[in-house]
């Protein structure tokens, strides 16, 4: 009977272990959870403060004079034009829809460029100034632009980000102190009163930005700006005879621009992935 019970306790006691081994083995050779991916960035969005400064180098086209059906003009001819170069400055507000696009609107004041041109004519007159004669105009043209405008960010890799965009608005061009000369010996003057005209304007862009800090970028870009189409006031004579000449031209600039994005609120942080489950070990 003692053999009996002593073989009984001695195979509970060799369950028992067995079990608590296999649980402790079981313990050791539990596999890591797999890993968990980090979620991608949040996009985010918020308002912005934007400047800019820059030069337009400045352009124009499709030059046209009309005169008076009064007066003959035999054959006249644009020889040359030209307009000089301006500086710009401007600002404005816009908002981060995501993290791939955003917009804004923007105002800048364009300073003044120097406008020249000649003019040449059939000498049928009798004039000492050869088989043509000639006229030379001056004047000084600035601009206001206002846009409304569109960005598409095309992705960061380090630090740097391109993009492209495109604007439409209004441009509102000042044409002042517009003189004709005439290159004759016999001489002649001519003047028109300043003129205003606000046109449809439209811009392309492209450019890159750097992250100075989440909340600070500067830009360099290039934009196509397109003014409008621009007509002088009628150019009147001090003596007899003026031709009563208006001038028509097409305006606009390639611009280098440098500016600066100030974002309101910082992007958003990434989420953190929660940890794994604790495995004890013994």
């Amino acid at each position: 009977m003692g053999k009996t019970r002593a073989l009984f306790i001695a195979a509970a006691f060799a369950s028992a272990m067995t079990m608590s081994f296999s649980a402790f083995a079981a313990d050791l050779l539990l596999p890591p959870p797999p890993p968990i991916e980090p979620p991608p960035p949040a996009d985010f969005g918020g308002w912005y403060l934007r400047g800019d400064v820059g030069v337009g180098v400045n352009q124009i086209s499709e030059l046209r004079s009309t005169f008076s059906p009064t007066v003959l003009v035999p054959a006249p001819q644009f020889d040359q034009y030209s307009i000089g170069d301006s500086a710009f400055a401007g600002g404005g507000v816009g908002y981060q829809i995501n993290n791939w696009f955003r917009v804004d609107v923007t105002g800048e004041y364009r300073t003044a460029s120097n406008y020249r041109a000649t003019q040449s004519y059939a000498n049928i007159f009798g004039l000492a100034c050869g088989a043509r004669c000639y006229d030379i105009y001056s004047a000084q043209h600035s601009a206001a632009v206002f846009l409304a405008n569109g960005y598409v960010d095309l992705g960061t890799w380090y630090g740097i980000t391109p993009f492209v965009g495109g604007g439409v608005g209004v441009a509102v061009n000042w044409l002042n102190n517009l003189y004709d000369l005439s290159a004759q010996p016999a001489g002649g003057f001519g003047i028109a009163q300043d003129a205003t005209k606000t046109n449809f304007a439209w811009a392309v862009m492209a450019g890159l930005a750097y992250n100075i800090t989440p909340n600070f970028k500067v830009e360099l870009g290039y934009r196509y700006l397109d003014m409008g189409k621009f007509q002088t006031n009628v150019i009147g004579c001090l003596a007899a005879g003026c031709a009563g000449e208006r001038q028509t031209f097409q305006l606009a600039s390639h611009d280098i621009r440098l500016g600066f994005r100030y974002a309101l609120m910082a992007p958003a942080p990434m989420l953190m992935a929660p940890p794994g489950p604790l495995v004890r070990k013994y």
